[in-house]
């Protein structure tokens, strides 16, 4: 079996310079995942606030007086702008995230770039180099 292998021995000695890509990637997948869940937690957390802020509206529309709809107005009115400060949140917070996440992977990756560079080297430096032999 070993016999069988030794033609791609020297492809194999190049695998060292995929490690900090590979490292790379699954890292970044980390990062933005880790992003990702942070963000649905916090667009889950208004969302809940605006429903409750909702049947909070709506309760308050169903008990005044029927001859008296301003409270009624007024509480939807309430609503509707927190409902618009949520809405800009979630963009701002959507921004930040994308932001960060390219900004993960454009620095990472180029991390990684120079580290396989480096890696390069070493081995063809490695492979390169003469042996030493004894005069006869």
């Amino acid at each position: 079996m070993a016999e069988a292998l030794k033609p791609l021995q020297s492809t194999l000695l190049f695998n060292p310079m995929f490690k900090p890509q590979v490292e790379q990637f699954w890292n970044v997948q980390e990062r933005i995942l880790d992003e990702a869940e942070l963000f649905a937690r916090h667009w889950f957390e208004r969302r809940h606030e605006a429903t409750r802020t909702a049947l909070d509206a709506a309760r308050t529309a169903v008990s005044g007086e029927p001859l008296e709809p301003a409270a009624a107005m007024e509480a939807f009115s309430e609503w509707r702008r927190h409902s618009a400060e949520r809405i800009a949140e979630d963009g701002r917070e959507w921004f930040g995230m994308m932001s960060r996440c390219a900004s993960y992977a454009s620095k990472t990756e180029a991390e990684a770039v120079g580290e396989a560079a480096e890696e390069a080297v070493k081995i063809t430096n490695k492979a390169t180099k003469p042996v030493q032999s004894e005069p006869v």
